[in-house]
């Protein structure tokens, strides 16, 4: 299973608006970083899970010259026969401004081994034209990206662009270089904007906001594939933050809680 790839979703929509204009948009979006509790929220008899606990923790920096993205994410899957396999997910990019250019390196590390690494470098020709992919790891792989897709940061002021103008539905190819494929078609479902009904005196006031709830389908780009790997449910807050999300591969469920925010101090560009 590829958590990483519904970690990168959270990101993606939340934490995760057009592709035209991102700096208008991402002007309002503060510098952050936020931990998160992960655990088991739902498992049928057929997943095998009796536990999923974990943290996540999200850093997001303006860097003058473009999105600095940091995740990390640990999960150790309790079986009920008593096996725990430990995963640990890191992820690190770099998106320009004007959303044409994006680096990525992603180490997926299973039971305290490596067995995964993607990294590269992405281009689009211009804002909503084609795009390439050269990978470092794996090295020689090159990927083409169909006209039409943004990456994770544009994403972010998209969705909260759509949010912001009552749109109830959105639907955008993401690349983020977390897999062989590399990229979803995501489509979003936007609630409309709802006042948190029981705020949490415990974290920061940012978090206990109004939010859009959102519910993301993420779809493979390989023909022929009519139903989504998997959903992510994510309380998205105007800020971009993410209060509270939902992971759902089908025969279980991860939750994951908002601990703790910080908001560095802005750079001087």
């Amino acid at each position: 299973m590829s958590l990483r790839r519904v970690i990168l979703g959270l990101f993606i929509a939340l934490t995760c608006f057009l592709v035209s204009r991102p700096s208008a948009q991402a002007a309002n979006l503060p510098s952050y970083r936020a931990v998160y509790t992960l655990a088991l929220d739902r498992a049928s008899a057929q997943s095998g899970l009796v536990g999923a606990p974990g943290s996540m923790t999200i850093e997001w920096q303006d860097v003058c010259d473009g999105w600095s993205a940091v995740q990390h994410v640990t999960i150790n899957l309790n079986e009920g026969s008593g096996n725990t396999m430990e995963t640990d997910s890191r992820f690190a990019s770099w998106e320009s401004k004007d959303g044409l250019v994006f680096r990525f390196d992603v180490r997926n590390s299973r039971d305290g081994s490596l067995y995964e690494q993607f990294s590269g470098r992405a281009t689009l020709s211009s804002q909503g034209g084609p795009g390439h992919v050269v990978y470092s790891a794996p090295g020689g792989k090159t990927l083409d990206i169909p006209k039409g897709a943004v990456f994770p940061s544009e994403h972010l002021f998209v969705l909260v662009d759509a949010a912001k103008k009552g749109e109830k539905i959105l639907s955008r190819v993401v690349f983020d270089g977390a897999s062989d494929e590399g990229m979803f078609e995501i489509n979003a479902v936007i609630g409309a904007l709802t006042p948190v009904a029981t705020p949490n005196a415990d974290l920061d006031s940012s978090l206990n906001t109004k939010y859009w709830p959102m519910r993301l389908d993420f779809f493979s780009m390989k023909v022929g594939v009519d139903l989504p790997e998997y959903e992510t449910t994510v309380h998205l807050l105007e800020n971009g933050m993410a209060r509270e999300l939902l992971l759902d591969y089908g025969n279980f469920k991860i939750r994951g809680t908002g601990d703790t925010v910080e908001f560095p101090p802005e750079p001087s560009c």
